[in-house]
Formats: structure tokens, C-alpha cells, sequence
């Protein structure tokens, strides 16, 4: 375990602010996690606490009066096929600390051809964080390979193994953060994987970027559970010999890059606002706004999520409102991706996000009668 006080928090929050905490703690086991919670009157460290990944989902809005805890819990273990389910043989377990790194894990994945979280390589932070904020990309939710979470209940002090029902998952949501916010800390998380191809690629331009490599994939009559191919599905295809993880990784990683900029350069926590689910009526007026705009030819990008629920990608909405690549002061848009907000300096202050943040809300809601939420946690 290692102890800093009054810590300089820069290098743990990917906008890059210059913001401290008055404790921060480096946990690398669940023997010392139980410690700190089992004997915080012995070590004395300053209340609140809070735990965090790599900080790429995070916005400190000033300095943490408190303690930070970071996990440096970090394995990847293959489990026996007695941990298995029935109907899970074609499935492999692993087990991964919650320090590892989401990419790096992806990455471990794809150089030994093993389907699940290819559609989500690139994606910065830790395991932790990625099975409480349950991170998506190119329709792949980390749910969809979540058996269980092993987490410190710290109300009781016992380890508990929630399986994946248990945790709730929802769009960029979890129990983790929302009914037991603050009751739990992750500590590893078991997912499901499978060497039988299973690739995803309806969404966005990855068929398309895929198959100037391999040629025709084949779309599966059913996809099913992403890491459980059915008798008539997955197994029984018959899929290019070029098409692996690795290159599904390779190709949704040049995506991202040519869409998103690289917090190692250009502070940012990713998509700072989710995409907005809405009744069709809501989605009637954006889609009237549209082809008044456009012509009425012109297609409003959505999913119909049924029940008479429409998800719009909250870019175009904010790309409507003029923002795309807006600047001011320290703090801009970025210009690639509307959906990103950018410490353009690299000298920002919480105060300039959080008002340009309001100043898009407010915009989207006066065009459209739709309601933005932030996926970056204020903190």
C-alpha cells in the first residue's frame, strides 16, 4: 500500500486539471483493501473517499477534500472449466484485477484469438471502471461478457461475487452507480470469452473497414449472446480465415483515432454526454427540424430502442446547434467529434468545462425539447 498526501492529481484525470486530493492511497490486494475499511480509525485518512480508475471518465470540478483510493490489483487468470455453467462449453473464463488497464486486457484478448472485447479496444481506463460505468462502443457493451464482479462490500466487510444480473445493467449504468453507489469496490471481474468467431460489425463503418481486408463477412441469421454462438449461428458459419480479433481490434482502433483525440495530448474524458433515449414524439420534432433543414429526403441517425423509445446520437444533436469545433478561452469542442469536450491549453480549470457543458445543454434543449445528461461523473 502506498500513502501520498495533498496529491497532484493531474496525471489522474485525463482533462488534465490541475486539481489534488487530500490523500491519495494505492491499494494492491483485497487484504489491504479490507484494511483501510476495517481499520480506518487506525490509518486515520480523510473522509470522503473515492475510488477511481484512470480518471477518463472523471470531471474534479474543484480540489477533493478527501481521499483517493486506486486499485494496482493486477492479473489476468484463465479460470478451470469446473467454474463453468452448463451450456457454457464453448465458453472461456478469465478473471482480470481491476488495475489492469480495459486496453491492455483487449489486447491480451486479441493476440490470442479469443472473441469479446475486440469492439471495445481503445477505450482508456481500467477493468474496474469498465464493469461499474459499463462501457459501449460499436454496439458492444461490456455487459454482454460480464459473468460476475467480485467487489469489498464495505458496509460488511466481506467479498462478495455479484453475478451479472445482480449489478443491473443499464446504458452507461450499473448498481454501481446508482442504489449501492459508494457500497461496493471492484476488485476483479470474470468475463466471457469464446475462440469461435463471433464478430460484431453492423455498427458504424467497421463491416465496411473490415472487409477491404478480408472480403465478405457473413451476417448471422441470429447474433445471439456475443460470447455463446448457437448451433445454427456463430459455430456454423463460415468466416474468412483473415478475419480475426485482432483485426476487428485493429480496425475499430483506426476508427477511434481518426475520431477521437488522444488524452495524452489533448485533455478530454471521451464522450462527455450520453446518447438520448426519447419518446417517438420527441423524436418527431428533431426529425421535422431535419428534413425542414435538409430536405425531406434527408435521414435523422437513430435506433429504435421499441417500446416507443427512439435513441439519438447526442453528436448530431450538438453538431445541429453549431458547436463542432467551437473554442473559448481555454476549453473547446472538439472538432472531429462534437461529442467531446477538449482542454484545448492544457491550462483549463473545472469552472471552464462545467460552463461551456451548461451552455450545450441549455442549446440543445432550446432547439430540440431534449434534455442532454452527462456520461462523465462530476466529482
Amino acid at each position: 500500500m502506498t500513502v501520498e498526501y495533498d496529491k497532484d492529481l493531474s496525471r489522474h484525470n485525463t482533462f488534465g486539471l490541475k486539481v489534488s486530493c487530500a490523500c491519495y492511497v494505492e491499494f494492491g490486494s483485497e487484504d489491504e483493501l479490507r484494511k483501510i475499511y476495517g481499520a480506518a480509525g487506525e490509518f486515520g485518512f480523510p473522509q470522503p473517499f473515492l475510488h477511481i480508475g484512470s480518471g477518463s471518465n472523471l470531471l474534479f470540478t474543484r480540489d477533493f477534500p478527501g481521499t483517493v483510493f486506486h486499485s494496482a490489483i493486477r492479473f489476468v487468470r484463465p479460470l478451470d472449466s469446473k467454474e463453468k455453467r452448463p451450456g457454457e462449453d464453448d465458453v472461456i473464463l478469465v478473471e482480470v484485477g481491476s488495475g489492469v488497464l480495459w486496453d491492455d486486457f483487449c489486447a491480451w484478448c486479441a493476440d490470442r484469438g479469443l472473441w469479446g472485447p475486440e469492439n471495445l479496444s481503445g477505450i482508456p481506463g481500467e477493468v474496474g471502471s469498465a464493469a461499474v460505468q459499463n462501457i459501449g462502443a460499436y454496439g458492444v457493451e461490456v455487459k454482454d461478457i460480464v459473468k460476475e464482479v467480485r467487489c469489498l462490500d464495505v458496509v460488511t466487510g466481506e467479498i462478495r461475487i455479484l453475478p451479472a444480473k445482480e449489478c443491473r445493467y443499464g446504458y452507461r449504468d450499473s448498481i454501481f452507480k446508482d442504489t449501492a453507489k459508494g457500497r461496493y469496490v471492484v476488485t476483479s471481474v470474470v468475463f466471457m470469452l469464446s475462440s469461435t468467431p463471433a464478430p460484431r460489425l453492423e455498427y458504424g463503418h467497421v463491416r465496411e473497414a473490415v472487409e477491404k481486408v478480408c472480403g465478405p463477412v457473413p451476417v448471422p441469421a441470429s447474433q445471439g449472446n456475443s460470447c455463446s454462438p448457437g448451433p445454427d449461428t456463430q459455430s456454423e458459419t463460415e468466416w474468412p480465415e483473415a478475419l480475426t480479433p485482432g483485426l476487428v481490434r485493429g480496425t475499430v482502433i483506426g476508427i477511434r483515432d481518426s475520431k477521437l483525440p488522444d488524452p495524452s495530448v489533448t485533455g478530454n474524458a471521451g464522450s462527455f454526454f450520453k446518447n438520448p433515449v426519447v419518446p417517438k414524439s420527441s423524436y418527431s420534432i428533431v426529425e421535422n427540424y431535419a428534413k425542414g433543414r435538409y430536405g425531406e429526403g434527408y435521414s435523422v441517425p437513430h435506433f429504435d430502442m421499441g417500446s416507443g423509445f427512439i435513441k439519438i446520437p447526442a453528436a448530431w444533436l450538438i453538431e445541429q446547434c453549431g458547436w463542432k469545433g467551437y473554442l473559448e478561452g481555454n476549453v473547446g469542442v472538439y472538432e472531429k467529434q462534437p461529442l467531446v469536450i477538449v482542454n484545448v491549453t492544457g491550462k483549463a480549470v473545472p469552472d471552464e468545462i462545467i460552463a461551456l457543458e451548461n451552455k450545450i445543454v441549455h442549446s440543445v434543449s432550446e432547439k430540440f425539447g431534449i434534455t442532454l445528461h452527462p456520461e462523465v461523473e462530476h466529482v
